[in-house]
């Protein structure tokens, strides 16, 4: 029999390292609220900074150019 969805979640956190299921706990927190507010504002604050600030550095790198032959 295949398992639930809540029982599929639930075993592979369990595999994970205590960090890792400690974020898995935040963002299921941060689903609920989004759920209940049906609000893209109920994601704030849940990319680490590390992560923006690598999103920032490919934005400025490769997305600052204008190639004129394209337009």
């Amino acid at each position: 029999m295949t398992p639930s969805v809540p029982e599929e979640i639930a075993a592979r956190v369990r595999r994970l390292p205590a960090a890792e299921q400690r974020r898995a706990l935040a963002y299921v927190a941060v689903l609920e609220k989004a759920a209940r507010g049906n609000s893209l504002a109920a994601f704030a604050g849940s990319i680490p900074a590390a992560d923006l600030a690598v999103m920032a550095a490919a934005i400025d790198a490769d997305c600052e150019h204008v190639d004129a032959r394209d337009w």
